[in-house]
């Protein structure tokens, strides 16, 4: 199958699991908004699969940490609608699985650490009202180690086209995405989101991680 004719299939798909999965929440319909939330993710997983299958093995054995990572995603997914902290365990070994992919291809310079500084900087930009609570409640100085974690992965991503070449520009767009949609979930932690930023930060997620699976066609 072409890629082009597997994303007209699949993209529409998405895009209705989507809306369905907000509607299902708006009517407060919780154990249903699951099928069609994981069914999405399923929709990337398989892209990945697909991909992996039509390259050939070796492809295959090279980016199994990348499908193993957004299994786990899927995975993640179901559990954070029943059990909110087991979904967040599995989703941080997914990221974890797709950080060290990272680090497997990059080779780290300075333009690396420095654009990890100024990514890191933005976002405890974007966090400092949060960060000003602190005073009355040091545990959310922690929440500073995680878009630490996140954009230095991010500024990775952004330097394997220039590394490794224009076929890793998925995974440098699906990263830059992934982040920004982390950044707004964790904002929404602190601060319940607007309909609007949460349709956005999910469907962020979704583009993000299917720029991954893209890269299993590379």
């Amino acid at each position: 199958m072409k890629l082009w004719l597997w994303c007209v299939i699949c993209i529409p798909v998405m895009l209705g699991c989507m809306s369905m999965h907000f509607k299902l929440k708006e009517w407060e319909k919780k154990p249903w908004n699951i099928i069609p939330k994981c069914l999405c993710t399923w929709m990337v997983v398989c892209t990945g699969v697909l991909g992996i299958r039509i390259m050939g093995n070796q492809q295959g054995m090279e980016k199994i940490w990348l499908l193993a990572a957004l299994m786990l995603f899927l995975l993640a997914d179901a559990l954070l609608e029943v059990q909110f902290l087991a979904g967040m365990a599995v989703f941080g070994i997914g990221h974890g699985g797709l950080i060290f992919w990272f680090l497997k291809k990059v080779t780290a310079d300075w333009e690396t650490v420095i654009l990890w500084l100024v990514l890191w900087g933005i976002a405890l930009f974007l966090f400092r009202k949060e960060l000003h609570q602190g005073k009355k409640n040091p545990k959310l100085y922690l929440m500073t180690l995680y878009p630490g974690v996140l954009m230095g992965m991010t500024s990775i991503a952004v330097t394997l086209p220039r590394q490794l070449g224009r076929e890793y520009l998925f995974a440098a767009i699906g990263a830059v995405l992934f982040s920004i949609s982390d950044m707004m979930v964790g904002k929404g932690f602190l601060k319940k989101l607007s309909k609007p930023v949460d349709y956005t930060a999910l469907s962020l997620y979704y583009s993000g991680i299917f720029c991954f699976a893209l890269m299993m066609w590379a």
